[in-house]
């Protein structure tokens, strides 16, 4: 029992782990898709870091406990799509600073690329469909967004940072106590993220694909 509950750990981390490619980010849905897998890949990573850190030497048999465990799934699609968020708004904001959206066409792309991304991958974890609060939340966000400051990459991380402590399962003494080494740990790894995507973004060819699409940019 214990080495298939690791076993069944691997395997969910090993799923996450974004495949390496090197095409071009020049279609939202290329963009969805690679902000979908690093998305993914940060919250495992960051989540499951942190507990087995916190958890030491016996995080094998927390692993073992069937209500832990929902508790720990739960937290991981939580996280991932507040990663997703604030990864789709700092993609949306490069594009509008580097290619020529129309009016209103960093929203319309963050919008389109947030429900493709948060749909597949809520699939692939078997989580079932985008809650409704979850688009409208964002939706709200892009509206409001500030795509000039989000470019520059600090402001546009800030809730995956605090969401991941709020979302861990973990007393909440041990989080304040924890908070300071926790989010430095997802700021390393958004790090990476953002280099790739900043390599890769195409973003007049996006710019393209978004007027191609009508005002909304193909978002129905």
């Amino acid at each position: 029992m214990l080495r298939k509950s690791v076993r069944g750990l691997a395997t969910i981390v090993e799923r996450f782990r974004p495949r390496f490619e090197r095409h071009r980010l020049d279609t939202p849905e290329r963009l969805a898709d690679f902000l979908r897998t690093r998305s993914s890949y940060v919250a495992q990573t960051s989540l499951y870091g942190y507990l087995k850190t916190r958890m030491g030497t016996s995080y094998r048999l927390y692993f073992e406990d069937d209500t832990f465990s929902a508790s720990i799934r739960q937290a991981a699609v939580k996280l991932f799509l507040s990663c997703l968020a604030d990864l789709t708004v700092f993609a949306a904001a490069l594009s509008e600073r580097d290619g020529t959206l129309p009016p209103g066409g960093a929203a319309a792309l963050a919008q389109r690329c947030f429900r493709l991304a948060a749909e597949r991958g809520l699939a692939d974890a078997g989580a079932g469909p985008v809650p409704a609060e979850v688009l409208e939340r964002f939706d709200l966000r892009v509206r409001a967004a500030d795509w000039t400051a989000a470019a520059d990459g600090r402001h546009a991380f800030a809730g995956s940072e605090a969401d991941l402590v709020r979302f861990a399962p973990v007393i909440d003494e041990y989080k304040e106590l924890d908070r300071e080494i926790v989010t430095n740990s997802i700021r390393f790894r958004w790090r990476d993220a953002r280099d790739q995507l900043r390599r890769r973004l195409d973003a007049p060819a996006l710019s393209g694909a978004m007027r191609q699409g009508g005002p909304d940019g193909g978002n129905r």
